[in-house]
């Protein structure tokens, strides 16, 4: 045999053909499921953010709450964050709440964290358990809108008056428009109080640094105001998804710049 057949690579030689037939293993429902419960990139983001977030600095009277927007602040891909958490929320594990009457932002809370929280509160404000459990059954499993009127209440979830009374003083609801409400996390205004307190302070630190802009680690190595209860890194991770500051990477590290 000549050295230049024996050096021909496997690639360019004729492959056998087999004649045997494979014994294929079905895949099991079990097996299916598990894979189909491989956590996406934005749900990985969501457990990040929900560990960020100090429920004792509220006296754990709020779920672990996340803002949309900080997920841009991960994966620049818009549309590919906002796909998966359509997906999440059709599949029911999450739930997406309007927040704060002058902003259009949105808050996602896990569904089991929202259902524990709601019937908390709903026990605290003296709502009966027949009303909190439905509730709980229709709106907190079915209704993946972030409002919904008075027909769908009525007719769809079997709600009558007095009993959207009860939701509005327990404020899982609370006024969009006439015969519209929004579905709400109650003592939200406790969360946009340190949102926006902390927001601000952050911003005025990188607004006053030199150039207005300031390494990240530099920052890191400043004493907070009290106000930012929710953290450096969660307020970070707002303004940068809000758009409000930029976040550049340099030989020095992340440098954060105030937009003009």
């Amino acid at each position: 045999m000549s050295r230049k057949r024996t050096l021909m690579p496997e690639f360019y030689k004729k492959k056998k053909v087999c004649t045997e037939s494979r014994n294929k293993v079905p895949i099991t429902d079990a097996e299916r499921e598990e894979v189909s419960r491989v956590p996406t990139d934005t749900e990985v983001y969501l457990m990040y953010f929900k560990n960020l977030f100090p429920l004792d600095k509220f006296e754990h009277r709020l779920p672990p709450m996340v803002l949309k927007h900080q997920l841009y602040s991960l994966n620049k891909n818009r549309t590919v964050v906002d796909k998966e958490l359509n997906d999440l929320k059709n599949k029911g594990l999450i739930k997406i709440f309007k927040i704060g009457s002058e902003f259009d932002e949105y808050a996602v809370v896990f569904t089991e964290d929202y259902r524990c929280h709601v019937t908390r509160v709903m026990a605290e404000v003296s709502v009966p358990k027949s009303i909190a459990d439905k509730f709980v059954n229709t709106i907190v499993k079915r209704c993946n809108d972030v409002y919904v009127n008075k027909d769908t209440l009525i007719k769809e979830y079997n709600f009558k008056d007095d009993d959207i009374t009860q939701l509005l003083k327990a404020t899982v609801l609370t006024n969009r428009t006439v015969g519209s409400w929004w579905l709400a996390v109650p003592n939200t205004g406790m969360f946009m109080k340190s949102l926006l307190r902390g927001r601000k302070a952050i911003l005025t630190m990188i607004k006053k640094s030199k150039y207005k802009e300031i390494l990240k680690n530099d920052l890191e190595q400043r004493k907070l105001p009290k106000m930012c209860r929710l953290g450096l890194t969660y307020h970070l991770q707002d303004i940068i998804g809000a758009d409000l500051i930029l976040s550049i990477q340099t030989t020095s590290g992340q440098l954060l710049r105030l937009k003009d």
